[in-house]
Formats: C-alpha cells, sequence, structure tokens
C-alpha cells in the first residue's frame, strides 16, 4: 500500500534547500519498532577517560529542540567541559574552511562558534525562515541563503556578524558559491509558488555582485524539472497518489571553476551553467560509441520510461572537477486492481559516473545505493543506502575509489559520514536507530574501514556533516 507522499515531499523540499559547499541538516535515520532490532556488532568495551581532542560536536534532538554538544568519538560520552548550546527544531550549519570554526543558523539566529575554545557569538538575522549558510573559501565571509519562496540572501562577516549586503533572488534559493575571485556569488533554486511545492516558472541560476548583491546575470534553465508538477490542472489535491510528478535533479558546483552542473531528474541529460562566460549549454549523457555506432544510431529511435512518477538524483563531483558522481531512485506509482490501494515501487538509477566535458557515461556500476557523499580528501564515494527486514531498516555503505573507478569496500550496519573533531582533524563516523529509544554510533577507521570503536545508547545524535 502506498503512503502518501505529502510528509515526504515536504522533508525533502527543506533538506535539499542548500547541498552546495555546506550540507544540509540530516535527515533523521528512521525509527522501526523497538520490539524489531537489527543485530549490530556487540558494543566494545572501551575506557571511559579520553582526551578532550578526542571530541566532535553533535547535535542532540529532543521534544521539538535541539542542542549542541560535545561527545567522545571514542566512548559516546558528552564532555561536561563543554556547555550544550540550546538550539531550535530545524538547523543548519557549516564548517570553515580551516575546519576550526562552525557558522550554525537555528531559528533566525547565527550563531559563530569557535570549537577549540567553545566561545560563541549569536546575532538575529531577522527571519524565522530557513536560512543556510556557506564560507567563501577564505572563511572571512558567510553567504547565507534562504530556500523559501522570497529566496533571501545575505553576506555576512564570519567575525563580527554583520550582515554587509542582503536582497531578496524571488525564486527558492537550493545552491550557492563564492566565485573564484571572491567578487561574486553564484546561486541555483527552483521557482515555487509562495507558501507551495509547486513549480511555477522554470529554475534559474544567477550571479550577483559580492559588494551590494546586485544582479549581474540571470538566466531561466527551462530544460530543467525540479519540483512538483501536476499531472492534471484540475486536479484538487497534489498529494494524493498519482496526482503529480516529482522531480530532481543531481546538482554540483565545479571544485575550480565558476561552473554549475545539473544532471536532469527525468532525462538522462547534463546542463551545463558557466558563470565566467555567462552561457548555458546541454548534452545527452551518453556512452563514447564508434563511428558506425554513431551512424546506426541517426536512424534509430530514442525509449522513454513511462508512467514514472519522478526520480530523485543526487550528485557530488570529484576534486579534480572531471566527473560527476550520480545517484538516486526512480518511484513508479499504480493503483491496484480492484482496489482503493496503491503500489510504489523505487528502483535505484545504479551509480553513473558521468565526464562533465562532454556528458560522457565513464562507468555504471549496479548499486541500490540512493544517496551519495565525497570523503574530505577526494579519493572515495561513499554510497549509502538502506536494507529492509521486515519491519525495520539497516543502513550499508559501499567505498567507491575514484582513482581506480571500482568499489573497493562494502560495510554493513554503518552509515559512513565524514566530519570533524573539535581541533579541525577529519574523522568518519556513523550513526542511526537499532529502536525507538536506542541508537547504534561507530568510528571508522579510514585507512582499514574497519570500526575503531562503538557503542549503544539512548543519547541519539545527529554528526555533522563536512563537507
Amino acid at each position: 500500500m502506498l503512503k502518501l507522499k505529502r510528509v515526504l515531499i515536504v522533508t525533502v523540499c527543506l533538506s535539499i534547500i542548500l547541498t552546495a559547499c555546506a550540507p544540509a541538516t540530516p535527515a533523521p535515520s528512521p525509527l522501526p519498532p523497538a520490539t524489531q532490532q537489527p543485530t549490530v556488532p556487540p558494543a566494545t568495551p572501551i575506557p571511559t577517560s579520553e582526551p578532550i581532542s578526542a571530541g566532535a560536536p553533535v547535535i542532540e534532538y529532543l521534544n521539538q529542540k535541539s542542542k549542541l554538544l560535545v561527545t567522545s568519538s571514542v566512548t559516546g560520552k558528552v564532555f561536561d567541559a563543554f556547555t550544550p548550546i540550546p538550539l531550535g527544531e530545524a538547523y543548519n550549519y557549516a564548517f570553515a574552511p580551516d575546519g576550526h570554526s562552525l557558522a550554525l543558523v537555528s531559528d533566525g539566529q547565527l550563531y559563530l562558534i569557535d570549537l577549540p575554545s567553545w566561545k560563541y557569538r549569536t546575532f538575529d538575522m531577522g527571519s524565522d525562515g530557513w536560512l543556510s549558510s556557506v564560507y567563501s573559501p577564505d572563511g572571512a565571509l558567510l553567504a547565507m541563503a534562504s530556500g523559501f519562496s522570497d529566496g533571501a540572501l545575505l553576506i555576512v562577516d564570519a567575525k563580527s556578524g554583520e550582515v554587509k549586503a542582503s536582497t531578496q533572488a524571488g525564486f527558492s534559493i537550493r545552491n550557492v558559491k563564492f566565485t573564484a575571485d571572491g567578487k561574486a556569488i553564484m546561486v541555483y533554486g527552483p521557482h515555487p509558488a509562495p507558501n507551495s511545492s509547486i513549480n511555477v516558472g522554470a529554475p534559474k541560476a544567477a550571479l550577483f555582485a559580492l559588494s551590494d548583491l546586485s544582479v549581474l546575470w540571470s538566466v531561466d534553465l527551462n530544460g530543467i524539472r525540479d519540483g512538483m508538477f501536476p499531472k492534471k490542472a484540475d486536479t484538487p489535491d497534489l498529494y494524493l497518489p498519482g496526482a503529480a510528478w516529482f522531480f530532481v535533479p543531481g546538482v554540483a558546483f565545479s571544485p575550480d571553476r565558476d561552473i554549475l552542473y545539473l544532471v536532469h531528474g527525468d532525462e538522462d541529460k547534463l546542463t551545463t551553467v558557466d558563470f565566467t562566460h555567462r552561457k548555458v549549454s546541454t548534452v545527452d549523457v551518453h556512452v563514447k560509441t564508434s563511428w558506425l555506432d554513431q551512424l546506426m544510431a541517426l536512424t534509430a529511435g530514442v525509449a522513454h520510461a513511462k508512467g514514472m512518477d519522478g526520480t530523485t538524483k543526487e550528485a557530488v563531483i570529484s576534486s579534480d572537477g572531471k566527473y560527476l558522481y550520480v545517484v538516486g531512485t526512480t518511484e513508479v506509482v499504480t493503483k491496484q486492481a480492484n482496489s482503493i490501494n496503491w503500489d510504489v515501487t523505487d528502483t535505484p538509477i545504479g551509480l553513473q559516473v558521468i565526464e562533465v566535458e562532454d556528458g560522457t557515461l565513464v562507468a555504471k556500476i549496479e548499486t541500490e545505493a540512493n544517496s551519495a557523499r565525497l570523503s574530505q580528501d577526494g579519493k572515495y564515494v561513499f554510497l549509502i543506502g538502506w536494507t529492509r527486514n521486515i519491519s525495520y531498516e539497516t543502513p550499508w555503505t559501499d567505498v567507491y575509489d575514484t582513482s581506480s573507478n571500482s568499489l573497493v569496500k562494502h560495510i554493513d550496519n554503518v552509515y559512513l559520514t565524514p566530519t570533524r573533531l573539535m581541533d579541525g582533524r577529519p574523522i568518519l563516523v556513523s550513526s542511526y536507530a537499532i529502536s525507538e529509544n536506542v541508537c547504534y554510533m561507530a568510528h571508522v577507521d579510514s585507512a582499514t574501514w574497519a570500526i575503531a570503536s562503538e557503542w549503544k545508547g539512548t543519547n541519539c545524535f545527529d554528526w555533522l556533516i563536512d563537507p
């Protein structure tokens, strides 16, 4: 039986507000029933005394409120030396380039936190809406953006909290990045109707001057479908099963050029937005063929999938800016015969490795992963999926080596997450719920992929994702 998509769509729309350089708030792990628990490795007894340098910032969510804590990456013990910072229900964050500072936004308040000293200041951003932030390459400035339909955009001094400039883009800002020369801001986002997830126009890409946020260039991306689209104009409730299409493209900024890449959600196409030369181009994602294959293809028709209710994609880009790594899921909704019930089929698209230069599909690997993250050193892509066992789900992670273009490790019961310790050092961790009130957490050795330490308990934390 199909579960209505209203909650899912609202959650997705919030969680994908901004994903370019700063991660969006981690989606909460599915909570299985307390009576049905997956088998996890027994927690290894570990001494409770460890240096503060082993601490990592985490967020604890409880009773519609959150708080920022420091917990040991060895035992999970909360350090009393770091007073918890109370937050609201929603939050978003970004690590500074050096890993020593954290910008966190919750309920319209900006927290600028020096992690080693745990000193922080708060600033009212004048908005109760959802704001996300990303640091400039030198860490001196923050670009803050709203994913709601007004598209508020602010430039903030990362030391003083002073708002240097502000404007409204007029569309939902989902991705933002400083240009390489630091003189402008690049943004992308869909164009939903006010207070709605329904799209009323083409997504936009825009370039804003850093000094006063005046528009230097703006373009409608008419070939991109991003968001919810009614199947019929007179549909009374778009959240009913089969009433609308829902597409999310894979989006990534180049790490070394002022370029944005979008892998279409509804088609195998790659759109490139070049902010330097102010032009847009689109190519088919294709496998390289010989001249004879290309000649034969001239007389062949193109087959398109029919009946899809939507596809959601995620994309990360290699550290050299040459390849996109794309995963996602296609959902098909069908009504059961002689019944009021509906069936839903989720089909993973696998891992697609796409060369950004011309859209060549370099590799396609079968995987049921629906999420992808790049390791902090750029050497690996972490492919994350879930295994359903009757009434609960357990995570797994496949490690994809970008140099050998191959899967090198499969890790069960691990939701691999790159984060940072309080002194800025990178670390790999995992967390997921194994019952309604119990979480399993772990620290994973990045050299051997073995579990270095692990624990279970009622203190369920969200690690802060970096990058």
